[in-house]
């Protein structure tokens, strides 16, 4: 193996990582845009799930010919707020997805500098080049990216209470209520 072999290891394994990072930041920022309406829509369900149960429906007149109308009402709502909830899981997989593939590349990269660190001099890891930054920079900047993912704010894999199926909405009422007229788009 001639001196630049290790070196060259690490920078063919930071190339081939960087574009994956790139690729993993366009699915993380999708996702996220993905999240704006879905949030909207889960605060106006929640608003109007608040002011249906305020309204007392038998104080209208029109409204007393349907006397189940605020339960069934009650039910649509419950129901279109599961369909909401569903999709910001399936976002909120997809930011995990991210997450983890960003942590795995890093880790790959970072185990080939670990395993050839001892055969690359201080001054060549240092040194950057008029086309590439230092080695030592790249592997920062990964470093920093991955702790960006893990850092985030992101539930486990293990969803929150307000996740689990059947009129979680209705169940979980601080969630809705904390939802309602303070949420702003």
């Amino acid at each position: 193996m001639t001196q630049d072999q290790p070196l060259l290891a690490v920078q063919e394994a930071l190339r081939k990582c960087f574009p994956v990072v790139e690729e993993q930041q366009g699915l993380w920022q999708s996702s996220l845009r993905d999240c704006q309406p879905l949030l909207a829509s889960l605060s106006n369900l929640a608003e109007q799930l608040q002011a249906a149960q305020n309204l007392r429906f038998e104080d209208v007149p029109p409204l007393r010919a349907f006397p189940d109308l605020k339960e069934r009402l009650r039910r649509k709502q419950l129901a279109a707020g599961d369909t909401v909830l569903d999709k910001l899981g399936e976002r909120l997989a997809a930011l995990l997805q991210v997450r983890d593939t960003v942590s795995r590349h890093v880790e790959q990269v970072l185990e080939v500098y670990d395993q050839r660190a001892g055969s690359i001099g201080v001054d060549a890891v240092l040194q950057a080049s008029a086309v590439s930054p230092s080695v030592a920079d790249m592997l920062e900047w990964l470093q920093d990216i991955e702790r960006h993912y893990r850092d985030s704010k992101l539930p486990e894999e293990k969803v929150p209470p307000v996740f689990h199926p059947v009129g979680r909405l209705g169940k979980h009422p601080s969630f809705a209520q904390g939802l309602g007229p303070n949420f702003r788009r």
